[in-house]
């Protein structure tokens, strides 16, 4: 077994057909063929179902793609690692970024990076905690700003930002932002709401729960711009970060309040996997990530947050 076959199988796999896979790899198809042969000869397996519809991996190549994609993620991060120790950062980086901060903070990392480390190739999915977190454990993403994980053995988080939770109304709702109430007065207005295993969802029935108060769901989305025009909409209320719905507030599409119970305060993390090998420029990036994200609450661009990273 070596590097070309396991390059071969895992393009293979990627585009179900000998011919993409050999004009991909600039091999002629009976090279291709031939590589994949002697692999399964050596293996003892058959890795493949070939038809006229294309390949697909048999139970036993099923079992061989995440070891093969392991060994080639290792090859790389080792050519990168002694690539960034001549002072060259470049490689590629995956972030994950929760979609409350996307539009914050996407743009100020991408500048960032880009200017600095030209020869990196930044990717960056926006999604929720609870898929960031899997994302993460999978491998299938290098870092993720996320919040309020539940503890994990593969994953570390850096604690960096805490932040207050806001009830959030309609233009036509008497919220004031000068005010603050208290979860009594709240507990009775209809909701709208992400549904389980929303982090956030889970971290709003504790805060209720823990007063013994039972929410009033009016409706459940996952979806945060749908959320937000439900509210505007005059649907319902929501409770979410303020630094979500900031242009929504500014442009006087919502009102807000804030609630006044410590509950209500989530806290944003840089995550990386706790157990595979870091490259030395994710290790870099890492750092210019946290920088960016205390340069948003420096700059107040980052409402009401608050910066709790300790430097050692």
């Amino acid at each position: 077994m070596d590097i070309k076959q396991l390059r071969t199988f895992i393009t293979i796999l990627e585009v179900e057909n000998l011919t993409k896979a050999a004009a991909m790899l600039n091999l002629v198809q009976p090279a291709v063929s031939r590589q994949m042969q002697m692999l399964e000869e050596e293996l003892g397996v058959k890795l493949f179902h070939r038809s006229r519809h294309g390949m697909a991996l048999t139970e036993d190549g099923k079992l061989l793609e995440p070891y093969a994609r392991r060994i080639l993620n290792e090859l790389e991060a080792a050519k990168l690692e002694l690539t960034a120790s001549k002072g060259v950062v470049r490689g590629k980086v995956h972030i994950g970024v929760l979609s409350s901060i996307s539009e914050l903070l996407s743009t100020l990392i991408m500048s960032l990076i880009k200017e600095k480390y030209p020869e990196v190739q930044l990717k960056i999915s926006v999604a929720y905690s609870g898929h960031l977190k899997q994302w993460l454990e999978a491998g299938d993403i290098d870092l993720a700003l996320m919040y309020d994980a539940t503890p994990s053995k593969l994953i570390d988080m850096i604690p960096l930002v805490k932040e207050p939770l806001f009830l959030i109304g309609s233009a036509q709702s008497n919220l004031q932002s000068q005010q603050s109430l208290a979860l009594d007065q709240i507990q009775q207005l209809p909701l709208i709401l992400p549904f389980h295993p929303h982090r956030l969802r889970s971290l709003i029935e504790q805060a209720y729960q823990q007063q013994d108060f039972d929410l009033s769901v009016y409706a459940e989305t996952n979806d945060l711009n749908i959320q937000k025009q439900l509210v505007i909409q005059n649907f319902g209320y929501s409770i979410l970060p303020l630094v979500s719905v900031i242009h929504e507030f500014q442009t006087g599409q919502i009102k807000v309040a804030a609630i006044d119970d410590p509950a209500f305060t989530r806290v944003v993390t840089l995550a990386m996997h706790a157990t595979r090998s870091m490259p030395k420029h994710i290790r870099i990036i890492s750092k210019d990530i946290m920088c960016c994200v205390e340069q948003s609450i420096k700059e107040k661009k980052w409402p009401n947050a608050q910066w709790v990273h300790i430097s050692f």
